[in-house]
């Protein structure tokens, strides 16, 4: 490791090319039955740096598979369509609530009750196209 880098290191400093997270608030997985094979969790992501984002999927170790959906109508029925990249303006934010854009997560591997957390984890692709990867859980709520 160079000097530099160990010294920035030791005292707890961060270089000014390092990731900045966005923010994540309001972030709830919907409870449901026991044998549920699809959960929806939401969040509100907010990117607090100067650069544009972008969302490029999920993963969730207790799922075997996520994506990021947007409900929207087609013919008078609702149908769910999965987002592969979602832009994160610089100071702008994503609103995933019921009824719009949710992660979806399937093949749960266990249930999930009130009270419960789900360790989900949100990819995102820099200016450069470098992924960065943030680690959150989210609790389980009946909503």
């Amino acid at each position: 490791m160079k000097q530099w880098m160990m010294i920035w290191a030791l005292l707890g400093c961060t270089p000014a090319f390092a990731f900045e997270f966005p923010q994540v608030t309001d972030h709830w997985l919907r409870e449901a039955p026991p044998n549920a094979r699809m959960l929806a969790a939401y969040a509100k992501v907010t990117n607090t740096s100067t650069e544009t984002l972008t969302l490029t999927g999920a993963f969730a170790p207790d799922f075997g598979m996520v994506e990021i959906h947007k409900t929207i109508e087609v013919d008078g029925v609702l149908r769910m369509r999965e987002q592969p990249a979602l832009a994160l303006p610089a100071d702008g934010e994503i609103s995933m609530q019921p009824g719009g854009l949710h992660i979806m997560l399937m093949m749960p591997e266990r249930s999930f009750k009130v009270g419960d957390e789900a360790r989900i984890c949100l990819i995102y692709a820099d200016k450069d196209g470098n992924e960065h990867v943030q680690h959150l859980d989210f609790p389980v709520l009946k909503k």
